[in-house]
């Protein structure tokens, strides 16, 4: 691993926990009743640290991981897109 691929790996990691924090830090306002000032700010915190993780994640692993997400699906959905019908 080079260390351009660590530290792409390493500000990944950083930014999954700052976004598992913010979305805490939801619950907790949420749970605790805290005044709706405040819940609301954690919430557009937790949304932007979503944001930026999605975004930050498409740079490091590049646009085609993202064009070429039909792969993916075609793969979770047993390889049949939604209207086609399974050959027996």
């Amino acid at each position: 691993m080079t260390m351009s691929k660590k530290i792409r790996v390493g500000l990944l990691v950083v930014a999954a926990c700052a976004t598992g924090l913010a979305w805490t830090g939801v619950g907790a306002a949420y749970f605790l009743d805290a005044p709706r000032a405040m819940f609301v700010f954690a919430v557009i915190a937790a949304a932007l640290a979503t944001e930026a993780l999605f975004w930050l994640t498409m740079f490091v692993l590049g646009w085609t991981a993202f064009a070429n997400r039909h792969w993916l699906i075609r793969l979770l959905s047993g390889g049949h897109t939604r209207g086609e019908t399974r050959q027996a």
